[in-house]
């Protein structure tokens, strides 16, 4: 498998987006959400206000959390079979004076959060929390480290755009598995977005740590703020058209060796 990944790193990627839809519908397939056309058809117990706790493993359980547990299971596995951690960028960063550059985005989760935000009762945060935490680390693992492992010697700025456009393509499925396509368009022009400052600050950073904070501690903040309209808007913009060019900023210096850091 890594002699393969290595000779075609753009068939790879591409093989592994669709391996992680499939196993998007393999999940959704185990934990079916079955539709209901008239809410009179339900057993009168169905119709009362579900518990704290209910809430909490209906969240815990749904088939959005079992997909990220096995796409971590399958990143954990490639990641082994192609050389290790320290390969694809489970090592500590290697200029720690570069984390300074998390800031801009992270004071994006800071606006987001400035409207208020909902945090509910403990086992149902706990419950956003898992998710939000799994899916993050799931999703950096497999594309800001094995994607970007493969892709990175074929040129820097084709693996930030490969990588992050790969990244939306999942979402995109993903979210369609559960959602209109309107909100899949959403999550999935986030993704590329955000896949794309990701995948700059992997580069910048010489590790994956710093994006799997950052990724953990946007998300958790998109799923717990309380936004207005005009807050809103303003997260979405800066998540999107505002990223976009904050991680061409960090690329600008397209210099690069294999591991992702910077040319002396």
């Amino acid at each position: 498998m890594k002699n393969f990944a290595l000779r075609y790193p753009l068939l790879f990627s591409a093989l592994l987006t669709l391996a992680l839809l499939g196993l998007a519908f393999g999940s959704k397939a185990l934990r079916p959400m079955a539709p209901v056309s008239n809410v009179r058809d339900l057993p009168p117990g169905a119709l009362r206000q579900p518990t704290e706790v209910e809430r909490a493993l209906a969240v815990l359980l749904s088939f959005e959390n079992l997909f990220w547990v096995l796409a971590a299971v399958l990143a954990v596995v490639l990641v082994r079979s192609l050389g290790g951690w320290n390969e694809t960028g489970f090592n500590r960063p290697s200029r720690w004076r570069d984390l300074r550059l998390l800031l801009p985005p992270l004071l994006v989760g800071a606006l987001a959060l400035s409207g208020g935000f909902r945090l509910g009762s403990a086992p149902f945060l706990a419950a956003t929390l898992f998710g939000v935490l799994g899916a993050a680390f799931a999703e950096e693992a497999l594309y800001r480290g094995i994607a970007w492992h493969v892709l990175s010697p074929t040129g820097l700025l084709r693996a930030a755009v490969v990588t992050a456009l790969l990244s939306g393509v999942l979402r995109f499925g993903g979210t369609l598995l559960s959602g209109p396509w309107p909100e899949a368009t959403q999550a999935a022009v986030l993704a590329i977005c955000g896949g794309f400052t990701y995948a700059a600050l992997r580069w910048r950073t010489g590790s994956i740590w710093p994006v799997v904070l950052l990724h953990s501690v946007l998300g958790c903040a998109y799923a717990l703020y309380s936004p207005g309209a005009l807050l809103f808007l303003a997260v979405l913009l800066l998540s999107t058209f505002g990223f976009v060019p904050y991680g061409l900023f960090l690329l600008r210096k397209p210099q690069t060796r294999v591991d992702g850091d910077p040319a002396a």
